[in-house]
């Protein structure tokens, strides 16, 4: 009878937590989410980040993290969401626009959460098996949106635009070098990009082993975009040294601006010094459309016509991101990151190969794998990817959340997030007086970058980007008002999540310019919040302005 009632507990306990081989208790899991939900939602307070309650004293809801000796009830550990999330952003308030984080849709998290429970592993199609299909969906789609041929392009999922870059990077030292594996990477073998370009592009030369010094900046133009001529020159004086040009990184949406490259010029300009340089090789050019790649929905979109009615200065945008966006057909591989500008929860990014066959550069010994992969007539990405272990959950997920949108959803998105971007310049312009300007006005995309001024300050009226000195005081400034306004304990009503770019843009000097950033890709943000962050914003800086000159009378009594 013990060992009968032991069974029976144990059935009870299992049936609470593990979804049966016939999915007869789902509603069980339905609860749980039901009831996770109601915890973090009934304690996010109102204002854009979730507040810490009885937290004040800033102390850890870690404990001492032991592992309990006997198991808690799903209700009570659940009752701990409140704590976890303390101080963390809620992407889905009006007030939040900080990065670029969007909030992610129902659709995609439901599937995720479906798929999730049959933990199908995207390495080996044994497994995965169908789920896989989505990966190579979402890599046809891409690849037509890109211009590319479907039939020949190639898609996959990683783990963020870091491992696009990756990627990108690796299979061009396999191009440059095609024993690497064996045999290790040649000195000197190089990458060039651009100034402007996100720091995960050194990371990948770090992780690689070519090293951060072999990863080559070329300068960039006001708007951010890349100085081809200094590209060229760079590329130029990796080859005069004898070395290994492995790729060519150009921007295909930076995070600061929305610059995009022009990669037919890129292309060309590689095609000419491979010839020039009598290579063995042609080095593969890589556009980091991690952002960037959602506005390819707009190639095809009638914008003189405008079906979607976007205002004129929305167009002008979309156009200029149109005609760089179409030269990305020109570039041998490109990234995206789902949970950026594609409404998909952490963790969704794919690299698509314009030649799929790049990706073969990649595979790895089969005798050493052989515990992996069993039938040899499955589709079995894991033999070339980086990862042993990829959710397919997330291929399904965000296959079936980009049709639950559409182009025509994206492109809602997207030119609304474009619209309040012009809102918020239109509410600085007519309440910020001196205190701040948008500075830039020509951005390709939702980004506003706000460059504060001290009370009375004579560069407010006409910042000179040429005075080193000048630009670097303002910066000073303008970090110390966002130190202090993200210190700040305000009740909720007046709370702003924003964030601050240390490189708004480069002045022709070099000298990086600082700005908070405001950035909002919240459907739920309209005309009227962007006109309140401006207020709050302001309102915020007055009481800095006003504890900065106590301060300096301070220091000078």
């Amino acid at each position: 009878m013990t060992t009968d009632g032991n069974e029976d507990a144990f059935s009870r306990w299992r049936d609470g937590l593990f979804l049966r081989p016939d999915g007869g208790n789902a509603d069980v899991l339905v609860e749980l989410i039901r009831c996770a939900l109601d915890e973090a939602l009934s304690h996010q307070g109102e204002g854009p980040v979730y507040p810490r309650l009885g937290q004040e004293d800033g102390a850890s809801p870690v404990g001492d993290g032991r592992m309990p000796e006997s198991p808690v009830a799903a209700e009570e550990v659940l009752s701990q969401l409140r704590w976890w999330l303390a101080g963390s952003v809620k992407v889905h308030h009006q007030m939040f626009a900080k990065n670029i984080v969007p909030p992610p849709s129902f659709v995609n998290l439901a599937a995720l959460c479906a798929v999730s429970l049959f933990m199908p592993n995207g390495v080996t199609g044994e497994d995965a098996a169908e789920t896989l299909s989505a990966e190579l969906s979402c890599s046809r789609a891409l690849a037509r949106m890109a211009g590319y041929d479907p039939d020949q392009a190639g898609g996959l999922f990683t783990f963020g635009g870091t491992a696009t870059n990756l990627y990108a990077i690796n299979v061009g030292i396999s191009k440059a070098q095609p024993d690497h594996a064996e045999r290790g990477i040649e000195p000197g073998m190089a990458v060039v990009g651009s100034w402007p370009a996100h720091y995960s592009q050194k990371s990948a030369c770090a992780w690689l082993g070519i090293g951060t010094r072999n990863y080559i900046s070329a300068s960039s133009l006001p708007d951010q975009t890349t100085d081809l001529e200094s590209m060229e020159a760079a590329c130029r004086d990796v080859l005069a040294r004898g070395h290994r040009l492995a790729c060519i990184m150009g921007a295909g949406g930076t995070t600061s601006n929305m610059a995009v490259d022009d990669f037919f010029g890129i292309a060309l300009m590689r095609d000419r010094l491979v010839a020039e340089y009598g290579l063995d090789y042609t080095p593969h050019v890589h556009a980091d459309t991690v952002i960037g790649w959602a506005y390819l929905c707009f190639l095809d979109y009638d914008l003189q016509r405008n079906p979607l009615g976007f205002s004129p200065p929305v167009v002008a945008k979309l156009s200029r991101l149109v005609e760089r966006l179409r030269t990305v057909r020109h570039a041998d591989s490109f990234g995206t990151d789902f949970h950026k500008t594609g409404f998909a929860p952490y963790t969704s990014s794919m690299i698509v190969m314009r030649d799929g066959r790049d990706f073969s550069r990649l595979r790895r010994d089969g005798g050493v794998m052989t515990p992996l992969f069993h039938d040899k007539d499955a589709y079995n990405p894991g033999t070339f990817t980086l990862e042993t272990s990829r959710s397919a959950a997330n291929m399904v997920a965000t296959w079936v959340g980009l049709q639950a949108l559409g182009k025509q959803g994206m492109r809602q998105l997207l030119g609304h997030a474009l619209e309040t971007a012009e809102a918020l310049r239109r509410h600085i312009d007519a309440l910020a007086g001196r205190d701040a300007i948008a500075v830039n006005r020509h951005s390709y995309g939702p980004d506003v970058f706000v460059r504060c001024y001290p009370p009375d300050d004579p560069t407010a009226v006409d910042e000179d980007f040429g005075d080193t000195s000048s630009v670097r005081r303002i910066n000073q400034y303008t970090s110390d008002l966002f130190t202090w306004l993200s210190r700040q304990r305000v009740p909720d009503a007046e709370q702003i999540a924003v964030s601050k770019s240390s490189a708004a843009f480069y002045t022709l000097a070099g000298e990086p310019v600082v700005a908070l950033r405001v950035y909002s890709l919240n459907p739920y943000f309209s005309d009227a919040h962007a006109r309140e962050l401006v207020v709050r914003l302001l309102r915020g800086k007055r009481r800095f302005d006003a504890t900065y000159m106590d301060a300096d009378m301070n220091e000078e009594g």
